[in-house]
């Protein structure tokens, strides 16, 4: 059988004739970057491969126009005998946004230590006089066992879990899992202290860069959704290993508490997400559910407790309802929209704090970098700024001052928005040449720099986002009644949203380019409501009563939203004079509770 040698034969494997390379990277354990899950359209699982491979079909060799000698598409070479693979590991490096001020709680963990008292002299079991109770035979063997004066009980909704004769740090942590990205924070359970905190891609992009095409994973794949549990908890272990660091140890973490879309907590869960993709679009479960480490080989302590913190609907998830605590929605001014903007859009209009309107659309992961000729995601070197100067002259910057090797989805916002205001995109959004653009247009490219341009199609695709974006905020508005002139606020939440210019969403209308009030970034709102779940337990109540109060509307039923979405394909005719200062926008303080 052929051989594939991986990163100068570090690692080698056996493939069958005809086998892609993307199907060996896969069972190989290792990852490359799949947004399309094999579909081969995407352009972006580019590898290294010397050797016996099929020769680049047409649509490959398009997709990989300009780029060196033996780059070739992992979804389709094949190997027809030995070959030699390099693969990089920057497609795994990103900005990682900050999460908002946790704000105020008192501190009550769900889990807690819990002093055990000393031991009568008369024949009442021991167990009988703990203020908590014990259903594990292994834990009545370890009190009887239990000698020193300083042990306690783990407890966990006043059940033991776990007997310690020691004083070990009670760590607990929260987690976003983010269809692209994770982030997770380690906390002291007995002090409230944030301890360290860490942030990776979601291994499972190597799948899909959305949460359809890791559903049709699950479907087509027998083992699809083990196969991207398994590769979620290994990062979640590496994650929280570093967290830990040399000091401390996955056997004191006794919670985590997670939130995520609905897709991607239940793969977490091991139910398979395929009811998410079929109307009436129904999920296993949307409740809280409390799974035990030992029982579902999670990363932690065996006898710990992960929380899968609740949603609203099969499109609204715990991420969005822990965004909405985060953000002490109850102190928000009326008529306040909240958005989360990345592979979907969410959007909640907070009417008050008991009237709150939420939707969703498929907005693809296009604003992220991904199905963009140049795209990338926010690593070390790509394009995260661009401003017009002089009145046609692009300038932009890069993460780290590096040299351009991409265009994230900061950059390409940008990028959109600054050819837009000085005429170079028509409303269309097909190119206009104009001035000091011509030497850089070639065909249907803009090019920033010999190798990074803009193409026809990259903007078509931002459009289809931003439509879709724009057409459900105008529907969800009128639903309530309302208009956009009577928005008080706007919020902008998530990793991709933190890094925006307002301006640019404006100019583009993935926000309504009329709404003049403030827009206010707040970043992973999803990890700050985790959080406060891990250091109180009545923030989970909370959780629980707002999910099941909040009015979800369907776009795929309504009548009136696909109508609207293709009227907002184009851009706004409107000139504007592109802004090169200081960006306009403000951060949530942190709020009390």
């Amino acid at each position: 059988m052929p051989k594939v040698s991986v990163n100068g034969e570090k690692f080698t494997l056996e493939a069958e004739q005809g086998e892609s390379l993307l199907s060996c990277i896969r069972r190989s354990g290792l990852g490359t970057e799949s947004t399309c899950g094999g579909r081969g359209v995407c352009g972006k699982c580019r590898v290294t491969a010397q050797g016996e491979l099929s020769p680049p079909d047409e649509l490959e060799a398009k997709l990989l126009e300009g780029q060196p000698a033996g780059v070739r598409l992992a979804c389709r070479a094949k190997v027809a005998g030995d070959v030699s693979l390099t693969l990089s590991d920057s497609w795994t490096r990103l900005q990682a946004a900050s999460a908002p001020p946790i704000g105020e709680v008192v501190l009550d963990s769900p889990v807690k230590r819990i002093l055990l008292p000393e031991k009568g002299r008369d024949a009442t079991p021991y167990v009988q006089t703990l203020p908590f109770r014990v259903a594990d035979p292994r834990l009545l063997d370890k009190l009887e066992r239990q000698n020193k004066t300083q042990a306690c009980g783990i407890v966990f909704e006043n059940k033991a879990i776990d007997i310690l004769s020691d004083g070990a740090p009670l760590l607990g942590a929260a987690v976003d899992v983010g269809t692209t990205s994770l982030s997770l924070c380690l906390f002291d359970l007995e002090t409230g202290g944030s301890l360290a905190s860490s942030s990776a891609l979601n291994p499972q992009t190597a799948y899909g860069g959305d949460v359809i095409t890791r559903i049709e994973y699950c479907r087509n794949e027998r083992e699809g959704v083990s196969v991207l549990r398994s590769t979620l908890l290994e990062q979640l272990g590496a994650m929280l290993d570093e967290t830990l660091g040399r000091n401390l140890r996955r056997e004191q973490v006794y919670l985590m508490s997670v939130a995520g879309n609905t897709t991607m907590l239940h793969i977490l869960a091991g139910v398979n997400p395929l009811s998410l993709a079929l109307a009436p679009f129904r999920p296993a479960f949307l409740n809280p559910l409390v799974l035990e480490a030992e029982r579902y080989g999670l990363p932690m302590a065996p006898q710990g407790r992960l929380i899968l913190l609740p949603g609203a609907s099969a499109y609204i998830g715990a991420d969005i309802i822990a965004g909405l605590l985060a953000i002490n929605y109850r102190s928000l001014p009326p008529c306040t929209l909240f958005v989360d903007i990345g592979t979907n859009g969410e959007i909640v209009l907070i009417e008050n704090p008991e009237t709150l309107f939420a939707t969703s659309c498929a907005m693809g992961p296009a604003l992220e970098g991904m199905n963009i000729s140049c795209g990338c995601r926010a690593i070390p070197g790509a394009i995260d700024t661009v401003t017009a100067q002089d009145g046609a002259e692009l300038r932009f910057s890069t993460i780290g001052d590096l040299p351009p090797v991409g265009i994230c989805g900061s950059g390409l916002i940008d990028l959109i928005a600054a050819l837009l205001s000085i005429g170079a995109i028509a409303p269309g959004g097909a190119f206009n040449g104009c001035g000091k653009l011509s030497d850089r247009l070639r065909e249907d490219r803009y090019h920033l720099s010999e190798s990074i341009f803009l193409s026809q199609k990259d903007i078509r695709q931002v459009q289809l986002a931003k439509g879709a974006m724009s057409a459900a905020i105008l529907t969800l508005l009128d639903r309530a009644g309302r208009s956009v002139s009577d928005l008080e606020q706007i919020i902008v939440a998530g990793s991709f949203g933190y890094h925006l210019n307002p301006e640019s969403l404006k100019r583009i209308g993935l926000l309504p380019e009329d709404y003049s009030g403030p827009v206010t970034f707040v970043g992973n709102s999803s990890l700050s409501g985790a959080s406060l779940v891990v250091r109180n337990r009545a923030m989970l109540t909370e959780m629980e009563r707002l999910a099941s109060s909040i009015r979800v509307l369907e776009l795929g039923a309504h009548p009136d939203f696909s109508k609207r979405f293709l009227s907002m394909l184009g851009f706004s005719n409107q000139k504007r004079e592109a802004r090169s200062g200081k960006r306009e926008e403000s951060r949530v303080p942190t709020l009390p509770r």
